[in-house]
């Protein structure tokens, strides 16, 4: 399908991700044309379904090398001139920091406009300070004081997992909501998450702290009551953004999430494109006088 508007998706994946083995059994869960496996993947991803722009992801599974190895999938696929930018993975685990180092020191990149980050990755860590390590710590304070220097935004998985429940972010912000700019991806992403997740939303947004969030793969209800509670607490809807979260949401199904919507054809406007265009665009131009 291709809507009838301008539409930026600002959380999907590049990298394999067909063919796995999970709970005894192997499976092959996503169709071949949303497995993106390189940057003519994507053209046509685009392509069919009439794309002005996204943010790329690293695929990443159990295996987090393997999302280190889709880092370069991301630099060979960014297209600026054609608002397709990308978000590389980093990770603060102790066994990582050799590879983020090395995703860190490449900074700041044509077309990279963020940077990855998923707690429920985390072994036993969780996004809450309290539950770091001294070398985590260390580690996560580079990554988003890079992040802060090279004017990207840090995405985050927010879920039903515990290292990434929502309830865990009001430590993390309480320390760190001020240090850079965050996509706060998938609004919980589940049910009870998403109950969760809205009212703080809005509370991280009076507190002052640089925080987004997309409405990819969270159940229908989550963003229509968002809206709802930013209306009757006195703020825009600019910091909401449309994601499809592809290949584990389609296209079809999170575009109609959100066109489907009984709310004003200017607010689908600005989820659709322009904050999303603000954030990635405007903010990239005032940041390093982009032409």
């Amino acid at each position: 399908m291709k809507p009838d508007r301008k539409v930026f998706d600002a959380h999907f994946h590049i990298g394999s991700s067909a063919t796995r083995q999970f709970a005894e059994r192997t499976i092959t869960p996503i169709l071949d044309c949303d497995d993106h496996q390189s940057g003519a993947d994507i053209e046509r991803y685009i392509e069919r379904h009439g794309l002005g722009g996204g943010v790329m992801i690293p695929t990443y599974l159990e295996d987090q090398t393997a999302a280190f190895r889709y880092n370069d999938i991301i630099l060979e696929a960014v297209r600026p001139e054609r608002s397709l930018y990308g978000a590389l993975w980093v990770s603060p685990l102790p066994e990582n920091e050799e590879r983020t180092a090395a995703v860190l020191d490449r900074l700041p990149q044509p077309g990279i406009r963020a940077l990855k980050m998923a707690s429920n990755t985390w072994k036993e860590h969780t996004v809450d300070p309290s539950s770091w390590s001294p070398d985590l710590r260390s580690n996560l304070e580079r990554i988003l004081s890079t992040a802060a220097d090279c004017g990207l935004v840090i995405h985050f998985h927010t879920g039903y997992h515990t290292s990434a429940d929502p309830l865990q972010f009001d430590a993390f912000l309480s320390e760190y909501g001020t240090t850079a700019t965050y996509q706060l991806a998938h609004m919980g992403e589940a049910i009870a998450p998403a109950f969760r997740f809205v009212p703080r939303f809005i509370e991280w947004i009076e507190k002052g702290y640089d925080v987004f969030t997309d409405t990819s793969v969270v159940p229908g209800f989550a963003p229509r009551w968002l809206i709802q509670q930013l209306e009757e607490r006195g703020h825009p809807v600019d910091r909401v953004l449309f994601a499809t979260d592809t290949p584990w949401g389609r296209f079809p199904a999170e575009y109609w999430k959100v066109e489907g919507l009984e709310v004003d054809a200017e607010i689908k406007t600005k989820i659709f494109w322009d904050n999303a265009a603000a954030l990635y665009e405007e903010r990239a131009k005032r940041l390093f006088e982009v032409p």
